[in-house]
């Protein structure tokens, strides 16, 4: 190959420059329309997925509060506020307290029920790219069946060179810690601090680069309506669940923010859209494929943007939804000829499921 040929080959697609590269590893839709996939796992129902997370709010605002109570309750098996939870090991790395303040916010939250002996605590870890991943492997190794894992806060075990740029090191660290979450069925939540510059889109608001968004599984910002106020709303955005925006007030006596119920403001009108056109085409209980289930709802909107294979996928994202707002409860079963869908009126909302 001469040297002109070689210049316009650069950039490391040239087979000759890298023999040892290999071909795409592919998998047609065909094949991957015929895997079977263990459903998502859930630490707290609905809300709090097996995935990477990022809780972020303003300094002193009551995020810890939050996740240790959420950590309480994964680790007892109790509901947190109206949804369930899948009771295993905890871990929370309270990196910003020590043993007698966190032995003071247990005494001040409603624990006397609870069996809290699984609930693992620890006040100092190493960094990022000096022994935190191997700290936590070893922790699972002895745990194996941890639920949830809350690092409060991100910035105290970010301790990788900043050679590169905000976006290049934000999502070099993710992706560490993503090791986690990919390797064990577990929510791994970040806490971490908002910008006090005000942005319409609360996602937004978060310190750092679009990279530290971008890498993770979801993002739950606690905003207060008034700095100096009790009430605060949570805004939580997932890839894989239905969006939320939830209305919530700290209760300071039990040091405990209590759920007042859904911000509807904060749902798209395609969700709502979606959610009323079930509503209006549910008579009593409805049972069948995704497919028959398209046919039907087409009757009465031809402009329903969803087909077989993503209608299922958008019920399991609105479910909350509907059962909250609709009072409508979705279950999917995989039968011997497929995933059978059953649409029914419930009795009284359905939370948590």
């Amino acid at each position: 190959m001469d040297n002109e040929k070689q210049n316009d080959c650069s950039n490391g697609i040239n087979a000759v420059e890298h023999p040892k590269a290999k071909g795409f590893e592919t998998i047609t839709a065909t094949e991957l329309m015929e895997l079977e996939f263990e459903p998502l796992g859930f630490s707290v129902h609905s809300i709090m997925p097996h995935a990477l997370l990022l809780c972020g709010g303003a300094g002193k605002i009551g995020k810890s509060w939050w996740a240790f109570d959420a950590c309480i309750s994964v680790s007892s098996g109790t509901k947190l506020w109206d949804f369930d939870t899948t009771q295993g090991d905890v871990l929370y790395l309270a990196l910003e307290d020590n043993h007698r303040r966190l032995q003071s916010r247990l005494k001040k939250m409603e624990i006397e029920n609870k069996d809290i002996s699984r609930l693992h605590l620890a006040t100092a870890s190493f960094g990022i790219s000096s022994g935190l991943l191997e700290q936590m492997d070893s922790f699972l190794l002895e745990h194996p069946d941890t639920k949830l894992i809350v690092i409060d806060t991100l910035e105290r075990v970010r301790d990788t060179a900043s050679d590169k740029s905000m976006y290049s090191c934000d999502y070099r660290d993710m992706t560490a810690l993503r090791r986690i979450t990919d390797n064990h069925n577990l929510t791994l939540m970040l806490i971490h601090h908002t910008r006090k510059m005000y942005d319409p889109d609360p996602l937004n608001t978060l310190s750092g680069s679009t990279g530290l968004i971008g890498s993770v599984d979801g993002v739950f910002i606690l905003e207060k309506d008034k700095r100096m106020g009790n009430k605060a709303k949570l805004h939580i955005v997932n890839r894989d669940t239905e969006s939320y925006c939830f209305k919530v007030e700290f209760d300071s006596e039990k040091c405990k923010w209590l759920f007042l119920g859904n911000d509807d403001e904060y749902h798209s009108d395609d969700e709502m859209l979606f959610c009323a056109l079930i509503d209006d085409f549910l008579k009593d209980t409805w049972r069948g494929t995704a497919t028959e289930l398209c046919e039907d709802l087409n009757k009465i909107d031809g402009s329903l943007e969803v087909n077989h294979l993503s209608i299922t996928k958008r019920l399991n994202q609105n479910k909350n939804l509907l059962a909250m707002k609709f009072n409508i409860g979705i279950i999917v079963e995989r039968k011997h000829e497929g995933r059978v869908i059953t649409i029914s009126r419930e009795p009284a909302r359905v939370k948590g499921n």
